[in-house]
């Protein structure tokens, strides 16, 4: 799996103007020891550069940190070149990549850039639809694939190439037909702790671990991945899990502990706000990181 349980990871913005400091995230979390770095997908943001191409300029100046869209817009991106360029990209790094992919924000902005305006169950459906088909393409035992969907339709399409394994597929979800659709088919589940705080984690823990029991799968096969909003302030400040996690390094130690032991998340993605982003990565990097991550991946250091 591109991301081994026990991970930690960073929140790269894709902002234009911070092209540069982009570049030196990168480096910092490849070379401090974390695992992966994720890079919001919201491309109709005219400030933002696209966060496919960034993701992947990254990963070729990285050695060992694993990318991914968080969360790539399966509305804006069609699923079957979506999983082609992950794929590609995957093949191309060793496996560095990973795939977070969603069912879409923002659906008057999303329709400006010329995709369709669903409604948000049919966004959802429209969603269940492109896992199936990232699923499907992303199968060696196809030698073509045919789908008839009410929301995406292939003829035929020949899928490749084929990383030595298969490119996760980790889920941005909140609602009970997105989490039953993540138990049934998404690799993990990576949702942001101001959207699902920790007091409703519990109950959308249940309903992918129902839905993963139901489809004949482990619920320990979907992997927890929770993106933690906030900001390391100094020791001795006192601290806040109100919108978003406020406090010096121990506490985030103790809280992202707790978090695992507790809420059954086994990785984290530190998402800094309201503060100097590379700052604050440099103290999760120095204070957090080490004390939270725990595998110990084979071949890498």
């Amino acid at each position: 799996m591109a991301i081994p349980t026990g991970s930690v990871g960073l929140n790269i913005d894709p902002a234009a103007a911070g092209a540069a400091s982009a570049r030196r995230l990168a480096r910092l979390a490849d070379e401090g020891g974390l695992d992966f770095a994720g890079v919001q997908d919201h491309l109709y943001h005219p400030e933002f550069l696209d966060a496919w191409t960034l993701v992947t300029t990254l990963a070729a100046t990285t050695r060992r940190l694993t990318l991914m869209p968080n969360v790539a817009s399966t509305v804006l991106r069609p699923p079957a070149p979506l999983i082609k360029a992950a794929a590609t990209l995957s093949t191309l790094t060793e496996g560095r990549v990973a795939l977070g992919v969603g069912a879409g924000a923002a659906p008057p902005a999303s329709a400006a850039y010329g995709a369709p305006q669903y409604s948000p169950g049919e966004a959802v459906s429209a969603f269940e639809e492109a896992m199936l088909v990232m699923r499907a393409m992303s199968d060696p035992k196809q030698r073509s694939v045919r789908f008839d969907g009410v929301y995406h339709r292939l003829q035929g399409a020949r899928p490749g190439p084929f990383p030595a394994e298969p490119v996760p597929l980790m889920v941005g979800a909140y609602g009970p037909r997105m989490l039953r659709i993540t138990g049934r088919l998404g690799d993990g589940w990576l949702p942001t702790n101001t959207y699902a705080p920790p007091e409703r984690v519990a109950a959308m823990q249940q309903i992918i671990d129902e839905a993963a029991t139901a489809a004949g799968r482990a619920p320990g096969d979907v992997q927890r991945i929770y993106n933690v909003m906030g900001t390391i302030t100094d020791p001795g400040t006192s601290p806040s899990e109100g919108q978003g996690l406020v406090g010096p390094p121990q506490f985030w130690v103790d809280t992202l502990l707790r978090y695992r032991g507790e809420l059954g998340f086994d990785s984290f993605l530190f998402w800094p706000v309201n503060a100097d982003s590379e700052d604050q990565s440099a103290r999760f990097v120095e204070h957090i990181a080490p004390h939270v991550r725990t595998p110990k991946p084979e071949g890498r250091p």
